[in-house]
């Protein structure tokens, strides 16, 4: 029976609760003859900064170089000075992920703006307008540089060639919809980085013929997706772009409450929820955790655990589509327990 190191990381707000009902989930499928979990908790975030003055202490880093996989709460990060610790970009410098991988899909029972959409955004996280250099030279002027890689732009495609065909295994052939790759840029005004990376991304889509490969501009694509979702498979983007577009695409489709993602590299990978640490309603009970349980799920499937990752997909799909059981933000009543408890029940393994 297999068994794998967890770093965990709780976070700020609701990130310890819906983290909790997480390995709730988790814990019910090793109890069901899944594999086994050994957590190693560690502190990063906030409220981490305000404890040590640091939000990203050295053990914390080196936990999660350590462990199989990385899994977090949500966190506050906007709240930390600068020189104060960034949790999430230091994790992305440091675990050398390739790209952040996040699906959006519409969710039966579950109003959306879009019944069709079913696409993942896979977004470069280590550089772009992202890249953390920025200067003032005088009180009325700043700068923020803006970075663009080969290698980073190779990793990035890759992935997201490698997540199309993925996808278009677990459809099958009984499926219509092509896999596809677009990626998305402003090579009008951004002549050089834009244009390095769309250079990059037509090298990478020649490795996979059987893809189809297209461009879009970012604000075209931002209005396709709202006119026509259903069209897109795998958007591939800078960082800035692509944390904007995956929001859209969120936000079409089940909202943040739902929303999962993963940043993946060649050794380390770290998982969490889209959504907030939402102070206003922290320690009572109340969150929606499935964003974090479908994060866990996503988790799982990098493990190589894929008959757990969709058990657990499975299981938060039922529990919503059945709709009897529902935390607040999606029109029921029900608090964190109460949903996590409805999801292990659910569970079929």
């Amino acid at each position: 029976m297999a068994k794998y190191s967890i770093c965990v990381l709780p976070g700020d707000g609701i990130g310890p609760e819906v983290v909790g009902c997480a390995r709730g989930v988790l814990d019910a499928v090793s109890a069901a003859g899944g594999p086994q979990f050994a957590y190693d908790e560690q502190s990063a975030g906030h409220g981490t900064f305000l404890e040590q003055g640091h939000a990203m202490p050295d053990a914390s880093m080196a936990a999660a170089k350590a462990a199989d996989a990385v899994f977090l709460g949500a966190m506050d990060v906007a709240q930390i000075p600068p020189g104060g610790g960034d949790p999430l970009g230091d994790m992305r410098i440091e675990l050398e992920v390739a790209a952040s991988v996040r699906p959006s899909r519409t969710i039966p029972g579950i109003p959306s703006p879009a019944d069709d959409i079913d696409c993942v955004v896979v977004r470069e996280v280590t550089e772009g307008l992202y890249s953390r250099d920025e200067y003032q030279p005088d009180d009325d002027t700043a700068y923020a540089i803006r970075v663009v890689t080969r290698e980073a732009s190779r990793r990035t495609a890759r992935m997201a060639f490698e997540q199309a065909t993925a996808r278009r295994r677990a459809r099958g052939a009984r499926s219509d919809k092509s896999a596809r790759v677009t990626a998305v840029h402003k090579v009008g005004v951004l002549k050089l980085t834009d244009g390095l990376f769309l250079e990059t991304c037509a090298e990478i889509a020649k490795e996979y013929p059987d893809i189809i490969y297209e461009t879009r501009n970012i604000d075209a694509c931002a209005m396709e997706m709202v006119r026509e979702p259903g069209h897109f498979d795998v958007i591939l983007a800078t960082n800035a772009f692509g944390d904007i577009l995956s929001d859209i695409a969120a936000g079409l489709a089940a909202g943040l409450g739902l929303a999962a993602s993963a940043c993946i590299g060649d050794r380390w990978a770290y998982f969490e929820p889209v959504h907030g640490t939402a102070p206003d309603i922290a320690g009572k009970g109340i969150a929606n955790p499935c964003a974090t349980i479908l994060s866990a799920a996503m988790m799982l499937r990098y493990l190589g655990e894929d008959a757990g990752a969709a058990a657990v997909e499975a299981a938060v799909l039922e529990v919503l589509a059945d709709g009897q059981i529902r935390t607040g933000d999606l029109g029921g009543t029900a608090g964190s327990a109460k949903m996590t408890e409805a999801i292990v029940g659910a569970l079929n393994l």
